[in-house]
């Protein structure tokens, strides 16, 4: 009897075992949008910088300073960095501009350009790339907005729900684009034409804060206390105890993370079984990015100026 209960007390312990970070890094500035493109991350912060790493030795490589703006007041002060991506060399910053709207610059051959002003009229909450010469935008108001980076001209502007812009994921080849938002659908968009393809709906029924996508597999974190997997056959939600702020999807779509709780620990989770497989600690503010780097390493970062790694077993 002694021996069982040993046993099971073992198996409690096990299960309830929450892995601690692998490592961390420290940035310039509090985190607020974070990619990994070409071996690197490039993490863009709350005080002009986005901080360019190494995957391998996760040694800061550089760092790209944006100019200091101007209120309507006078004041002087350095605009936040709300999104970053890059592509074949370059880098596009969405950034204050010290008014209503919103700055875009690129960075492009050790040359930084503002291509997009706040008199554009823009309130941008997002940016990716398309392509090296096309940027798609995620707008406030729902929308989304396609421009061509040499002619400085907008070649389409859909409206992608009626509510507040949530989160948008590119596919993996960036031909498509889902596009979440306040009312719990998601909207699939080709990322080229504009042309809407379909609507995602009746799993998430609350806003959608982040969403993955990876494999033709999509899975949404919401307001609803759900994490929501859209797949071609067998879409599904999982019922959650607090809003759920981060998701990340591995390259194969195997294995799904999201935020669980107001502790800053992650469930890792199976698709195709919904068995719970791991549970992770670290950082103190709430994840809002998490990105697998391949099926066992993960890397997260939330309002903070640090950037977590873990390896799932």
């Amino acid at each position: 009897m002694k021996f069982l209960s040993l046993f099971f007390l073992f198996i409690v312990q096990a299960v309830a075992t929450v892995t601690p970070p692998a490592a961390i890094l420290k940035t310039d500035g509090l985190i607020s949008d974070m990619v990994v493109r070409e071996g690197k991350i490039y993490a863009s912060t709350d005080t002009g910088v986005v901080n360019v790493f190494d995957l391998s030795s996760r040694r800061k490589l550089s760092s790209i300073s944006l100019p200091s703006v101007h209120s309507s007041s006078g004041k002087i002060f350095v605009p936040k960095i709300y999104s970053v991506d890059h592509f074949a060399g370059s880098t596009v910053m969405v950034s204050e501009s010290g008014e209503s709207f919103r700055n875009v610059y690129l960075w492009r051959e050790n040359r930084l350009v503002k291509v997009i002003g706040n008199a554009s009229g823009l309130l941008i909450k997002k940016v990716r790339f398309v392509d090296a010469n096309h940027l798609l935008f995620g707008l406030s108001g729902d929308a989304v907005v396609l421009m061509d980076v040499k002619t400085r001209k907008r070649l389409y502007e859909v409206q992608a729900g009626g509510g507040v812009f949530g989160d948008m994921a590119l596919s993996p080849n960036r031909s498509l684009v889902a596009v979440g938002d306040e009312s719990g659908e998601i909207v699939q968009i080709e990322a080229r034409s504009g042309k809407v393809l379909k609507t995602l709906s009746g799993i998430n029924l609350d806003a959608i804060n982040r969403l993955a996508y990876q494999n033709n597999t999509i899975i949404s974190g919401g307001h609803d206390r759900r994490v929501g997997v859209y797949k071609a056959h067998g879409s599904y939600f999982i019922e959650t105890n607090f809003f759920v702020y981060a998701v990340g999807l591995s390259p194969s779509s195997s294995i799904g993370v999201y935020t669980d709780g107001d502790e800053n620990e992650l469930q890792v989770f199976e698709l195709e079984t919904q068995n719970k497989i791991g549970r992770l600690k670290g950082g103190e503010s709430l994840y809002d990015t998490l990105i697998f780097l391949d099926e066992h390493t993960l890397i997260g970062s939330g309002e903070e100026n640090k950037i977590y790694y873990w390896r799932i077993p």
